[in-house]
């Protein structure tokens, strides 16, 4: 056993120095930065999520400062923790250390999970507490102690605030303690005081809601359930996005960890296939009407390839193990390369064809419309860009430089919130990609417009995107789409 704890030391440990190493050297998603903004404009809740994400960002933001590393810092080390409670979680399906060490490797071997491991997602958070709440509802059934029921009232909180499907958790107990026969503890008062204490966690993202006439519930609402018409194929691209996100291997691995599992008597598989798997099925109905990211069934992933790895593991399956080493190999030498690309790029790209384009750049962008800025005389000046992913960039690597952004858009979401006052009557310099489908300077009511400069972003003599920066003098509104 001693060597297997020093095993998993290394796992853990490698992985997570690893991520240390790359975490500086690329700069920020779309989501993260968004979420880091959270930080900056502290709040009780936040329109598109609730706040734990934005309230954890808040204290290393406040205590270390920001840059890319002490951004991923938080997520990095949560997912430290994470790989500890997956160690034994899968020790309590398989009772073996082996299985639960080739456990460990797989989910941080997973591409997406990487990614959740790296950057600070909702997701992040809640891949802790679906352990720590299958644990304790483990100890409650083998000791009904009241700090147990506290502490899962503690755990359904935390997650409440971390995401808003989290509420799907509650039906999946339910149903747990109604198929193990204990609905006498659904109703008894130590459960009362679970309800209680996650309503209390929970209650600053009812309070927020409230203040602003419930916007957050609506927008989440609209977002799942947008009622276009009924597809397959939105379905069908969920899940291949899934198969390549997640590494086809352990997709397939995970999947077959979840229908080998169902049925179990076993609390931790049977806990695992209730709270994992309502997740997914959540989704695919609500795929026919908007694809589904694959990082939203993130929870499902990082219970079911442990899962999956322990019944590959098993005795007389031959072809089982074969598979398995496949899978983890695979998934291992294709992340490690993943590391390497992202801290060197050293691979060329064709022109507009790189994968990095999301996650390079914004920083030279941000100091380019800082000089454009300094040398314009107008004192009503301010950043303008036409949606939020070039936003949420633009608005956190222009933090040092002081300047207000406006996204101008179309729909409503976190940014008209953040905006307090109205983009009319500003000159804005206004920030736009090669990607966009048309100039979006042409869509703004402008006394006068003009091209002021033009910034190709390179990486190994390719070009990345080029971004145009144009004046939009005395903004006075869009302009109605014909």
């Amino acid at each position: 056993m001693k060597r297997e704890k020093w095993l998993l030391a290394l796992i853990i440990g490698g992985f997570t120095v690893l991520r240390l190493v790359v975490a500086p050297l690329f700069g920020l998603g779309v989501d993260e930065a968004h979420y880091i903004l959270y930080a900056r404009h502290i709040d009780w809740s936040y329109l598109d999520h609730p706040p734990l994400v934005g309230w954890i960002h808040f204290l290393f933001y406040r205590l270390l400062g920001t840059g890319e590393f002490l951004a991923r810092l938080p997520a990095i080390l949560l997912f430290a923790l994470n790989s500890l409670l997956v160690y034994n979680f899968t020790i309590h399906i398989s009772n073996s250390p082996r299985t639960a060490l080739w456990a460990t490797v797989a989910i941080n071997s997973s591409f997406l999970l990487n990614a959740l491991g790296l950057m600070l997602l909702p997701d992040s958070i809640l891949f802790v507490l679906i352990f720590l709440i299958i644990n304790t509802v483990v100890r409650i059934e083998e000791t009904n102690r009241p700090r147990y029921y506290a502490l899962l009232g503690l755990w359904m909180g935390l997650a409440g605030l971390a995401k808003y499907t989290s509420v799907l958790f509650v039906p999946a107990l339910i149903i747990y303690f109604l198929i193990k026969r204990q609905w006498h503890l659904i109703f008894s008062a130590k459960m009362m005081l679970t309800g209680f204490i996650a309503l209390v966690i929970i209650s600053p993202v009812l309070y927020w809601n409230y203040q602003e006439g419930f916007v957050s519930f609506n927008y989440q609402m609209n977002r799942v359930f947008t009622y276009q018409n009924l597809e397959l194929q939105r379905s069908l691209t969920s899940l291949v996005a899934q198969f390549g996100a997640y590494s086809p291997f352990l997709f397939l691995t995970a999947w077959y960890g979840f229908f080998r599992g169902l049925g179990s008597r076993n609390d931790y598989l049977l806990l695992a296939s209730l709270l994992g798997g309502i997740i997914p099925v959540f989704f695919l109905f609500s795929s026919f009407f908007e694809v589904a990211l694959p990082h939203w069934i993130g929870v499902f992933y990082i219970l079911f390839i442990p899962i999956g790895v322990h019944f590959l593991s098993l005795p007389a399956g031959r072809f089982r193990k074969y598979f398995l080493n496949v899978a983890i190999y695979f998934s291992f030498t294709v992340t490690i390369l993943l590391y390497l690309m992202l801290a060197g790029k050293f691979i060329g790209f064709p022109d507009y064809k790189s994968p990095f384009r999301d996650i390079y750049g914004y920083d030279l962008i941000a100091r380019e419309a800082d000089a454009i800025l300094k040398a314009n005389p107008k004192k009503q000046k301010a950043l303008a860009v036409g949606e939020w992913t070039m936003g949420s960039r633009i608005m956190y690597y222009s933090i040092p430089f002081l300047h207000q952004v406006f996204v101008i858009d179309e729909r409503r979401d976190q940014f008209d919130l953040w905006q307090k006052t109205p983009p009319e009557g500003h000159d804005l310099l206004v920030i736009d990609s090669h990607f966009s489908e048309a100039p979006f300077v042409g869509r703004l009511r402008c006394d006068r417009t003009e091209r002021v400069g033009e910034l190709d972003l390179i990486i190994q003599g390719g070009k990345v995107d080029t971004i145009s920066f144009d004046w939009c003098y005395n903004y006075n509104g869009k302009r109605t789409l014909q």
